[in-house]
């Protein structure tokens, strides 16, 4: 006698809720998207979560880009990328996930600027060009890499790496679970996606610089991208009848939510204060980049710059030191209860007593996949004294020497958070800073939530 089969495994494609005329998405036309996850019985393991589309860069005539290493190759379509070591997913501004009561779960503001700041501190060189670029052709560690993709319509299958959309328990979508919920993604203007190729220069003496190169004169405003033959696809466990009607219809979901506020930074001495209103705060991560670069397609909006003096908006300042970070809860240094200093050293190397709390604030101790290292972070391949041949590294040889600039402190290392709620988040830096340029300062927050679900709906506990 056959047993019934308890979970039968089904593979799940919705398309948009608001899909318009042609499937196609953008910033201009179409910039929201929708999906609804219905409250049939079910286990949704978002762990096989993907945002399937098409994207691709086209100017106001429907002509797509041709860009290369030559400036001299078509310069009114040469020069028109996303950031490489985002993606495609540079596009997706902001998403929010609900119940289908109308209960928020989670909304992630700048979330392609979270994506930017978290991605090359989760993912390594290795990761880059093999497995995380199977899903998304257009993630590379060099510029020239991504924009050759962006020649032609690029398919995707990216997973939305947000807090609860990366749990690693399957969550019963049904009413005896959280009753459905709804994923809205909105996209970002078209400037603050598509930058320039940066393409890297070797002299003679085995300097390197890196030239911005941009479609020419005005044709560059011209350029859109598009999202088009969207869907979503993940994977359900359905229970037969017997586990159905023996499953209880109360229970807790616990998960790390992501949360993000912007604010500005200018002095060479100053304290950003915020209320987070968190009460299970696991870390804080922050980066920077002067905001006469963010919405301006002549600049990668993407880039985790470092500080900077007299930046304009098309003209890179010269660096400045990062001298000392003071993490503060309610006024009191922590968790460090010492200010973190940084010391010059030899060849520039990351400053160690900075840089690695804020890797620990993206991996939460587990730093085995990241892409913080003396050839991809500061560049460091540029120093004719990095090897013993006295000389820079080849360019075909090591990735983009691109800036991997972030700060942050993991305040719990058991990742069960500590009580932000009545007191408030403070971070001060001392650094090099004229007042001149306006640095974009961007703060994500990961702590831990618990709902409690019920015949009733769904109620945030924590």
């Amino acid at each position: 006698m056959n047993r019934a089969q308890a979970f039968t495994k089904r593979k799940v494609i919705i398309s948009p809720n608001n899909q318009p005329s042609g499937n196609v998405y953008s910033s201009t036309t179409f910039p929201q998207i929708q999906f609804v996850l219905g409250s049939s019985p079910g286990l949704a393991d978002f762990k096989t979560l993907r945002l399937n589309y098409t994207f691709q860069i086209k100017n106001t005539a429907g002509a797509p880009v041709e860009n290369s290493p030559s400036t001299n190759t078509t310069p009114a379509r040469n020069g028109m990328a996303v950031s490489n070591r985002v993606g495609s997913t540079n596009a997706f501004q902001q998403i929010n996930i609900s119940t289908m009561n109308g209960r928020n779960l989670e909304t992630i503001l700048n979330l392609n600027r979270y994506l930017a700041t978290i991605s090359p501190n989760q993912i390594n060189q290795f990761d880059y060009l093999n497995t995380f670029q199977g899903q998304d052709p257009l993630l590379s560690t060099k510029s020239l890499g991504c924009c050759r993709q962006m020649n032609v319509p690029v398919e995707v299958s990216t997973p939305l790496r947000t807090g609860f959309l990366s749990n690693t328990t399957p969550i019963n979508l049904s009413q005896k679970g959280i009753h459905g919920c709804v994923i809205n993604i909105l996209l970002d203007q078209n400037a603050n996606v598509i930058g320039p190729v940066e393409v890297i220069q070797q002299g003679t003496d085995g300097s390197q610089t890196t030239l911005e190169q941009a479609a020419g004169g005005s044709v560059s405003e011209g350029f859109q991208y598009q999202l088009s033959n969207v869907f979503l696809s993940y994977d359900v466990y359905v229970p037969n009848d017997q586990v159905y009607s023996s499953m209880p219809s109360t229970g807790q979901i616990t998960f790390n939510s992501i949360n993000s506020m912007t604010s500005t930074l200018l002095a060479s001495d100053q304290t950003i204060t915020l209320r987070t209103g968190l009460k299970n705060l696991i870390s804080a991560t922050h980066s920077t980049i002067p905001a006469t670069h963010l919405n301006n397609i002549k600049k990668n909006g993407m880039k985790l710059e470092r500080l900077s003096i007299n930046s304009t908006a098309s003209v890179n300042g010269p660096p400045v030191a990062l001298n000392t970070a003071q993490f503060f809860k309610g006024g009191v240094l922590f968790p460090a209860n010492t200010i973190l200093d940084s010391e010059a050293q030899g060849l520039t190397n990351p400053q160690s007593q900075i840089i690695q709390p804020a890797l620990n604030s993206v991996t939460l101790n587990d730093n085995d996949h990241q892409l913080l290292n003396p050839q991809t972070s500061v560049g460091l391949n540029n120093s004719a004294g990095f090897n013993v041949e006295q000389k820079a590294l080849s360019i075909n040889q090591v990735p983009d020497p691109d800036s991997d600039f972030v700060l942050g402190v993991a305040t719990d290392t058991s990742q069960q958070g500590v009580d932000y709620s009545r007191q408030d988040y403070a971070i001060r830096l001392q650094s090099g800073l004229n007042g001149g340029t306006p640095f974009q300062f961007f703060s994500f927050f990961r702590a831990r939530n618990v709902i409690q679900y019920n015949p009733m709906g769904v109620e945030v506990m924590e």
